[in-house]
């Protein structure tokens, strides 16, 4: 499947003098949607949110910096209840070398191909996320960080995409409805019929989606269409 996306991300965390305890309370309690929109001006198309989080002890260990030891890295783990984390969700490009693909060398349990996945920032990825950077460190700043940290995307966020939805059938793989265009009583419910990622999280669009596939179902259930 092609044009697989996962959103641009990365997190800035903030150390301030006091505890915050940002690991107290929803994991996701606020969210900056003033970048959000489209404006080209800022050398990137698309937009992005920064979304408040906490993470836990072990999780925030193994990804504030990936692989990351010495003094600098123990600053943060020692100043951990002080600590205040944002993560960038941003639209990145539907670019289509970013896929995944079937690896026929390598089996998985029960003698199936196991999936490659291959995922490459667009420069537009890049820009966003250097810009995200430096806005998330300024609120910090504004509110009083005495220290910032930029910490690398995750492995993985929120996969969308390789199965996009096409008004036809040479531009992607399944209609409006989710309906795929090869098998006329297969559906795809899921974020892989998104034709871009949006600066959102893809859930709510997801229920939406399935929401009115159901209702486009059923109908053509009682029209014995399908």
């Amino acid at each position: 499947g092609r044009n697989y996306m996962r959103h641009t991300t990365g997190s800035v965390f903030g150390v301030f003098k006091e505890p915050v305890h940002f690991y107290r309370g929803t994991v996701m309690a606020g969210i900056v949607t003033d970048e959000a929109g489209f404006n080209p001006k800022r050398g990137f198309a698309g937009g992005y949110e920064l979304e408040t989080i906490s993470l836990g002890l072990p999780f925030a260990a193994a990804f504030f910096d990936p692989g990351a030891w010495g003094s600098d890295f123990t600053y943060y783990m020692d100043n951990y209840a002080n600590t205040a984390g944002m993560w960038i969700v941003g639209e990145d490009m539907p670019h289509e070398s970013n896929r995944v693909t079937l690896n026929h060398d390598v089996k998985d349990q029960v003698g199936l191909p196991v999936a490659n996945v291959h995922y490459d920032d667009h420069p537009n990825d890049i820009a966003m996320r250097d810009h995200a950077y430096k806005q998330g460190e300024a609120i910090y700043a504004a509110a009083g960080a005495t220290k910032t940290l930029r910490t690398p995307p995750y492995p993985s966020t929120h996969n969308l995409g390789t199965c996009r939805m096409s008004a036809k059938a040479s531009d992607g793989v399944c209609n409006k409805h989710g309906q795929t265009f090869d098998v006329p009583n297969l559906f795809i419910s899921d974020g892989s019929q998104f034709t871009t990622s949006a600066a959102e999280n893809p859930t709510l669009t997801i229920v939406s989606l399935a929401i009115r596939q159901s209702d486009y179902i059923a109908d053509q259930m009682k029209r014995r269409s399908i």
